[in-house]
């Protein structure tokens, strides 16, 4: 899980479409993201070139599996799926 709060929109834009690209939008500032490490390297790489660090802040949840099956919801809504897996 990743959120964020940028002060510039310029800079909130971008660190979006960058996480727009990794995961899936569950609420405006916070992205359910399933991510091996080098993705999520990668992905932490782009976001620090985009931020400035005196001003804005990413916070990056590391969930394992267990932990995904906690995750409460009140409204609608549901936890994202992770696209490695096929349920049937």
């Amino acid at each position: 899980m990743i959120c964020f709060d940028i002060r510039d929109e310029k800079r909130l834009k971008k660190v979006s479409d960058t996480l727009e690209n990794y995961g899936c939008r569950v609420q405006r500032s916070v992205f359910e993201c399933h991510l091996e490490n080098d993705e999520l390297a990668s992905l932490k790489a782009k976001v620090k070139r985009v931020i400035e660090p005196n001003e804005d802040q990413v916070r990056y949840y590391v969930l394992c599996p267990r932990d995904m099956k906690k995750i409460l919801i009140d409204g609608p809504g549901i936890v994202t799926p992770n696209p490695d897996f096929l349920m049937v």
